[in-house]
């Protein structure tokens, strides 16, 4: 509980500037432009299914039968909403001690932290993607692992071949291994990069490597191909405090990311009288993860 006593100083007009939190809603992981939206959860959970379908064509002998294929139903994985919620109590006396309003903002500081908490959740699901103590998506596997379940049996990779830094041959490779990707019946359906995530260190680097003409060390004599990409180089600070060599590329896959959210965050507040203290409170409903694995290609840890 906020009282009087240890902010005494805000007790006389006595201060001329006070440097505080930066108490924006920013986000770099969520919303619009970044890595994903959040979608209404109408019940009380989502459950998504994998399903194979058919595959390729057998010639059929003169006289023969047609050859019969089916449907397959791979693995399912449920999101279940997650509540966070947090509050601030002062006394009345410290609300009438106080000389300066933008001291405490405790409702503010609550929702700039509810916005900064759901920003940093979901960076954890990338930062966790090669943790096998983090297991998720439709074969219930870390997000990036080498040998993901099909329905079929078969397997695939969303891991580079090779760990690299950030280079021209890293996303050449990773464009190639994206193209060759193998859908849920086993066939290749191939998916296009879209975004390369990464730290704020690497930020500089990768667009360097992306938007030069020509080739960085070439004598500028080589076509810059990754150039014509056209990927979006989309910086996740929290990826610092990590990792600063890991890195990976968002795809073209449906069916990615989940990000459910059953109560928007919701500021709230009330008087408890037998102790004359005022409650500011934040909370929200959530739930974040993947679905299809093939929406992340790792780069590097």
């Amino acid at each position: 509980m906020i009282t009087s006593h240890p902010l005494f100083r805000l007790m006389k007009k006595t201060i001329d500037n006070i440097y505080t939190d930066d108490l924006s809603k920013k986000q770099v992981c969520i919303g619009s432009g970044n890595l994903t939206t959040l979608k209404p959860m109408e019940d009380g959970y989502v459950e998504n299914l994998e399903i194979a379908g058919t595959t390729y064509f057998p010639e059929k002998g003169l006289g023969e039968p047609i050859a019969e294929d089916t449907v397959t139903l791979g693995g399912s994985v449920r999101f279940y909403p997650k509540t966070y919620a947090k509050q601030v109590i002062i006394a009345e006396e410290a609300l009438e001690d106080n000389k300066y309003k933008e001291a405490i903002q405790a409702a503010n500081r609550l929702t700039a932290s509810a916005y900064r908490t759901q920003d940093v959740d979901f960076a954890s699901v990338l930062i966790q993607s090669a943790n096998a103590a983090y297991p998720g998506g439709f074969d219930q596997l870390p997000l990036a692992y080498a040998s993901h379940t099909l329905p079929s049996g078969q397997t695939y990779s969303n891991v580079l071949s090779t760990y690299s830094s950030p280079s021209m041959a890293a996303l050449i490779n990773a464009k190639a291994q994206l193209g060759i990707m193998l859908g849920p019946n086993g066939m290749p359906q191939p998916l296009m990069p879209k975004a390369i995530v990464c730290p704020l260190i690497q930020e500089d680097v990768w667009r360097t490597i992306l938007d030069s003409e020509k080739v960085v060390g070439s004598n500028w004599n080589d076509i810059n191909i990754v150039r014509r990409y056209k990927l979006q180089v989309k910086p996740v600070y929290h990826f610092d405090f990590a990792s600063t060599s890991m890195w990976g590329l968002t795809t073209d896959a449906e069916d990615g990311w989940a990000a459910y959210e059953k109560r928007k965050i919701d500021k709230r507040n009330w008087v408890d009288n037998n102790v004359t203290a005022l409650h500011y409170a934040v909370t929200y409903r959530l739930v974040y993860g993947w679905s299809n694995p093939r929406i992340w290609l790792q780069g590097n840890t």
